[in-house]
């Protein structure tokens, strides 16, 4: 007896928030989509990143080409209006970290170049703030601080609020239980549920990558062009304690010197996430050199916070990418090949650019009855990944990692 196959317009790989956004936008245009995730949602990429919405700063302050600011400019009024409710998928129960980010700079002529040049290039520009308009946190120093409405959301309160809508077509897949083969109009996707070992066959029209680092591992399963990706180490810092409620970048000439965000922790406590330049350069640093090295930058940009009590961590995250000959890219990326379309946002912000831009590139939905997807209303959906502050780590006194 033959195995009946289920026909479906779309698989798509990998639960990051580039993974969700296209497979809202596939159900919106009535298109017969599933997702599969092997871990939890938002692993790696997502989960780690600090969650702001950027608007062109970066490209501002690097020189990047107009065409790719222009196209960043234009995500933080998308995600705005999700955020508000006023355009889908509705994002309003989203946490916000933050509506808006500050801006400042060391005092240094490369920095002051720097600060000029992002003034002139970003479409919502930053608004100067005098001095008694100033949070405490900001208070010493010698250069400007400005207001950039750039929001902040909370990566794993996105994640959970869009996946909630998505439920029914998000699938839980395990380690060895997909197999994939070519057909003549499409891909053979098979399938072993988790729990019962059952299996499900899938025609997918098209196939969708979105894992991050893990589509390296799903382009060869489909027999792809090998070396199209390349990765972006980052080595964060992470402070937590009684801390001011920060969110934003301090620039230093054509390098954002530090990003930080601010979160909660289930205790309660402010949870600094630290990025920028002194993640990149953390890469070939030990978690204790870097620590010690970021106890002492948070120091010089931001004199007037204590951080006596504070306690601090690092972790290590991946951004993956197109490869672009080590050059970033700083537009959304996709391949198209043999009906795989292999994705990367380059940025959280891109997401909703990403998932217009691949269902353009898919044939009109197909005239089926989406109650066959009920199928799977049995399969277990993936949960959502923890924060990386949320790790059963050992945090260290960030007094301490100053006397190493």
């Amino acid at each position: 007896m033959t195995k009946e196959i289920l026909p479906v317009d779309c698989v798509i790989f990998g639960g990051g928030v580039a993974g969700l956004f296209i497979l809202h936008k596939c159900l919106a245009l009535g298109h017969s989509a599933v997702l599969l995730e092997s871990k939890s949602l938002g692993t790696g990429q997502t989960i780690d990143s600090q969650g702001i919405i950027h608007g062109g700063l970066k490209y501002a302050i690097t020189g990047h080409n107009e065409n790719s600011a222009t196209a960043i400019r234009e995500m933080p009024l998308v995600w705005r209006r999700c955020l508000a409710g006023e355009a889908t998928p509705d994002l309003s129960n989203v946490t916000l970290r933050s509506d808006f980010c500050h801006v400042w700079r060391t005092d240094s002529l490369r920095s002051k170049l720097g600060w000029f040049a992002a003034k002139l290039a970003l479409r919502t520009k930053p608004k100067v703030l005098d001095q008694d308009e100033l949070p405490e946190a900001f208070h010493g120093l010698q250069g400007p601080v400005a207001r950039l409405d750039e929001q902040v959301v909370e990566p794993r309160s996105l994640l959970e609020v869009l996946s909630h809508e998505l439920d029914t077509n998000l699938i839980q897949t395990a380690d060895g239980g997909v197999e994939v083969s070519k057909l003549d109009e499409g891909w053979l996707v098979q399938l072993l549920h988790p729990e019962t070992g059952d299996p499900l066959d899938l025609h997918a029209k098209k196939v969708v990558l979105s894992a991050g680092k893990g589509n390296v591992q799903l382009r060869d399963e489909f027999n792809l062009t090998p070396n199209k990706t390349q990765d972006r180490p980052l080595h964060m810092v992470m402070v937590r304690g009684d801390l001011p409620v920060i969110n934003g970048h301090c620039i230093d000439g054509a390098k954002t010197r530090v990003t930080i965000t601010t979160t909660k922790d289930y205790a309660g406590r402010s949870v600094w996430q630290v990025g920028g330049q002194l993640a990149e350069d953390g890469v070939n640093k030990t978690p204790e050199e870097l620590m010690s090295f970021a106890a002492k930058e948070l120091q010089a940009v931001l004199p007037n916070v204590n951080l006596d009590h504070a306690e601090c961590i690092t972790y290590k995250t991946t951004r993956a990418e197109q490869h672009m000959r080590g050059i970033r890219p700083t537009d959304i990326s996709i391949i198209e090949e043999n009906e795989v379309l292999t994705c990367w946002p380059t940025k959280l912000a891109f997401a909703p650019r990403l998932a217009d831009e691949v269902v353009a590139r898919m044939d009109p939905p197909s005239i089926n009855d989406s109650t066959e997807l009920s199928i799977f209303s049995s399969w277990p959906s993936p949960t959502v990944a923890l924060s990386p502050w949320e790790t059963d780590q050992p945090w260290s006194p960030i007094e301490l990692t100053c006397s190493l």
